[in-house]
C-alpha cells in the first residue's frame, strides 16, 4: 500500500530532516524561517498535512538538515555540473532534470543559497537551469508530483558524497606529476608504474560513467580537456616518448575522449613545455648531442639472470602454519603487526577514545585493555587531525593516570605542533608523513580520522579510496600496523549505519570494528544514534556497574563489534563492551568491560574447572582451552596439570 503524504514526511523528520509543507505553485504553505534552525516536531508535521493531505513535501537544505541539493534543470545544467566535479550518484528526478544530493559539511559556514561558498564574491557558474541549494533554501522531496528518488541498488541516501565548495576558478591547476613511485616510507619498496592508474584508464572511465551515449567529453563549462592532455603528455615522456611519437600519442588521447581537440599550437606548447622539464629534470636521459635516450622495450632488453621462483606446494602447508603462528600481536587478537585495522563510529560516540585507550594501554606496557591482550610495550605514532589542544591535553592526562607513563613511546602529531600540514592528498603531506616515521620510529601509525587526512577525498568514489588503500597497504608492506579511524553513515531504518563511502575501502583491510555507544535511555539512545541498553537481552550498564568499586559510576559505554576479520579465529569475540568510569568524589577515572572468551577461559581454570569443562561451557576445542592455559598436550597415559601452568589457584578435578 502506498505511503500518505504524512507519513513520508514523519518518516523524513525521523531521518533529522526537516521538511515543510508546499502548497501551489511550489510556495510554502507556513512560513517556514524557523524550520531553518530547528526541524518541526511530529504534532506539527501531522497537524501540516492534516490540513493539507495533498501538499508536497520541501527539505529545508543547509545544515539544519545535513543535506544541500545541486538543482539540474536541463541536460546542460546537468552536465556543466558533472564537469565542475558536482558528481553524486544519490539523485532526484524531476519533471525537468534531477537534483543531485550532497551532505552538508556542518562545518559552521554559511553556504548559499545561492552560491555554494562562504561568500558573496565568489558567483555561481552561470549556466542556464543549474542552481544551488544551500542554507536558506528548500528543495521538493518525493513524493511530490513528479519527484522520485533515483540511486543504484546497494547505496541509501545517507551515501550521499560530502559537499566540497565549488570555487569559481574552473580551470583546476595540473596535478604536480607526483604518484607513490617517488615515495619511500620506511624503506618500503617503490610502487611500480602499472601499479596505478593511467590517464587513458581514468578518462576512458569518466568517459563511460558520464557520457556514455557519445563516449565523448563535450565542448563546455571546465571539461578538464587542457589538465587530461597535460597529464597524458607528462605520463608519456615518462614512459620514453619524446619527439614525433610523443605528438601522436598526445593526438590519439585528445581523438578519442574529446569533441573538440586543442588547437595545434597550444597542442606544441603542451608538448614543448613537458620534453622541456624532461631535460631540465632528468639530463641524464639524454645523450652528448642532446638526444632523448628512449626506455627500451621489454623484448629488447637483454634477458637478465633468471632468478629464483617459488610457488606454494602442499608440502609448504607446516611451514607456512608456522610462519602464520609466530605472528605476534600488538593487540590480540585484533592488532597484528603489519596490518590494516578500521575504526568506525559516529561522531561523538567513542571511536577515537577507545583507540586512544587502547595505544596509551599498549605503550604502557600494560596486560591488558579491557578485554583484549596487550602484547610488549611498543611505539605510536598518533595523527590526529581533529582534537583542538585542550581536549588532547586532558585526554593525555586521564590516559596516564588510567594506564602509566607511557615515555616516549606514545607520539602524538597535531596540526598545532609545528607550522607543517599534513594532507595526504599531495605530495608534501606524504613527504612529511614519512619524515615523522622516521623520526618517532612506531610500531602502529594511526590516521584520525580518514575525512580529515583527505580533506577532498570522494569517499563515494572507488578511485579516490584507492590512494587511500595504497598509502595503507605501504605502511603494512613496511611491518607497521595501520589503524584507520573512519565516520559512519546515517543510521537506516531499524538498525545502525555501515562505514561512509564506497566498499572499495575494505578491500585491504584485515580487520574492521564498530564502535557504538551504549545508552541507558532509550530517548537519549534514539536522539544520538546509540544503542538501547534495554534492547540487550542482558543489559550491559548493571552489569558493568557490578565491576566497580565504591563511589564509582558509569559515565560511557561502549559496544565494540566486528564489521569484517580477514583471518577469523576462536579467539575473536564478535562483540564486547568496554565501560568508562569514575569516581564521585576524586574524579579518577577507571576502565571496565565484558570479558573475552580467553579471559573466561583462564579465570574458570583458576576456579578450579578442567580443560574438559571449560572447552564445553565456551564452546571451544580441548586443543585450544590448553593453548590458552599454556598446558601442553598430554599423552594417552597421563592427565593435564593445571596447577603445574597455574600457580597460584588451587584446583582439583571434579
Amino acid at each position: 500500500m502506498e505511503k500518505t503524504k504524512l507519513e513520508t514526511a514523519l518518516e523524513y523528520i525521523e531521518r533529522g530532516w526537516s521538511v515543510i509543507p508546499i502548497a501551489s505553485a511550489k510556495r510554502p504553505a507556513i512560513k517556514w524561517k524557523e524550520y531553518q534552525t530547528r526541524i518541526a516536531s511530529e504534532e506539527e508535521v501531522t497537524a501540516w498535512w492534516t490540513q493539507w493531505p495533498d501538499a508536497d513535501i520541501a527539505l529545508v537544505t543547509g545544515e539544519i538538515s545535513g543535506l544541500v541539493v545541486v538543482d539540474c534543470d536541463n541536460d546542460e545544467a546537468l552536465r556543466s555540473a558533472i564537469e565542475a566535479n558536482m558528481h553524486s550518484p544519490i539523485r532526484v528526478r524531476t519533471k525537468r532534470g534531477v537534483h543531485l544530493y550532497f551532505e552538508h559539511p556542518r562545518d559552521g559556514k554559511h553556504r548559499g543559497p545561492k552560491s555554494g561558498v562562504n561568500s558573496r564574491n565568489n558567483d555561481w557558474i552561470n549556466i542556464s537551469g543549474l542552481d544551488f541549494r544551500g542554507d536558506g533554501s528548500y528543495a521538493l522531496l518525493p513524493p511530490s508530483k513528479n519527484y522520485e528518488w533515483e540511486y543504484a541498488a546497494g547505496l541509501e541516501v545517507d551515501d550521499a558524497p560530502l559537499w566540497q565548495d565549488w570555487k569559481p576558478e574552473l580551470s583546476v591547476k595540473a596535478e604536480d606529476g607526483f604518484d607513490f613511485c617517488s615515495l619511500d616510507l620506511s624503506q618500503v619498496t617503490a610502487l611500480q608504474p602499472d601499479e596505478y592508474i593511467s590517464e587513458w584508464d581514468r578518462t576512458k572511465k569518466f568517459v563511460c560513467d558520464n557520457f556514455p551515449n557519445t563516449l565523448k567529453i563535450p565542448t563546455g563549462c571546465g571539461n578538464g580537456r587542457n589538465e587530461r592532455v597535460m597529464r597524458h603528455i607528462s605520463e608519456c615522456v615518462r614512459e620514453g616518448y619524446f619527439g614525433p611519437d610523443l605528438r601522436l600519442r598526445g593526438h590519439a588521447f585528445m581523438n578519442e575522449f574529446f569533441v573538440d581537440t586543442l588547437d595545434e599550437p597550444e597542442f606544441e606548447a603542451t608538448c614543448a613545455s613537458m620534453e622541456a622539464a624532461e631535460r631540465r629534470n632528468h639530463p641524464d636521459r639524454f645523450d652528448d648531442r642532446g638526444n632523448y635516450i628512449f626506455k627500451p622495450l621489454l623484448h629488447e632488453i637483454e634477458q637478465e639472470e633468471k632468478r629464483e621462483r617459488k610457488l606454494i606446494l602442499m608440502s609448504d602447508a607446516e611451514q607456512l602454519l608456522e610462519r602464520a603462528d609466530a605472528k605476534s600481536f600488538l593487540i590480540e587478537p585484533w592488532l597484528p603487526r603489519g596490518s590494516i585495522t578500521q575504526v568506525y563510529g559516529y561522531s561523538g560516540h567513542g571511536k577515537s577514545m577507545f583507540v586512544q585507550h587502547a595505544m596509551a594501554s599498549l605503550c604502557a606496557g600494560k596486560k591488558y585493555f579491557g578485554p583484549f591482550e596487550v602484547g610488549t610495550p611498543s611505539r605510536c605514532l598518533y595523527l590526529d587531525f581533529e582534537m583542538g589542544m585542550a581536549t588532547i591535553a586532558k585526554r593525555l592526562i586521564e590516559m596516564r593516570s588510567m594506564h602509566g607513563s607511557t615515555g616516549d613511546r606514545l607520539n602524538i602529531w597535531t596540526p598545532f605542533v609545528d607550522d607543517k600540514e599534513i594532507d595526504l592528498n599531495g605530495r608534501d603531506g606524504l613527504i612529511e608523513l614519512q619524515g615523522w616515521i622516521e623520526y618517532a620510529r612506531p610500531d602502529v601509525v594511526v590516521i584520525d580520522t580518514i575525512r580529515s587526512a583527505y580533506p577532498a577525498l570522494g569517499e563515494n568514489s572507488a578511485d579516490e579510496w584507492a590512494k587511500v588503500n595504497k598509502l595503507a597497504v605501504t605502511l603494512r608492506n613496511s611491518g607497521l600496523a595501520v589503524i584507520m579511524i573512519h565516520h559512519s553513515n546515517k543510521p537506516s531504518e531499524g538498525g545502525m549505519g555501515r562505514e561512509a563511502g564506497s566498499t572499495n575501502q575494505l578491500t585491504v583491510l584485515e580487520t574492521q570494528i564498530r564502535v557504538a555507544q551504549v545508552f541507558d535511555d532509550e530517548d537519549t539512545a534514539k536522539q544520538n544514534a546509540g544503542i538501547y541498553d534495554g534492547s540487550y537481552d542482558q543489559p550491559i550498564w548493571p552489569r558493568l556497574q557490578l565491576q566497580l568499586p565504591p563511589d564509582y559510576r558509569l559515565s560511557m559505554v561502549n559496544e565494540v563489534r566486528y564489521g569484517k576479520v580477514r583471518e577469523w579465529t576462536d579467539e575473536h569475540d564478535r562483540v564486547q563492551w568496554i565501560g568508562y568510569a569514575e569516581h564521585n568524589i576524586t574524579g579518577d577515572k577507571m576502565i571496565v568491560s565484558s570479558k573475552s572468551t580467553k579471559q573466561k577461559a583462564k579465570a574458570m581454570a583458576l576456579d578450579g574447572y578442567t580443560v574438559e569443562v571449560i572447552a564445553d561451557k565456551l564452546s571451544r576445542s580441548v586443543r585450544l582451552i590448553r593453548d590458552w592455559l599454556e598446558i601442553e598436550v598430554p599423552s594417552s597415559s597421563s592427565t593435564p596439570s593445571l596447577s603445574a601452568s597455574l600457580p597460584h589457584s588451587e584446583v582439583t578435578y571434579e
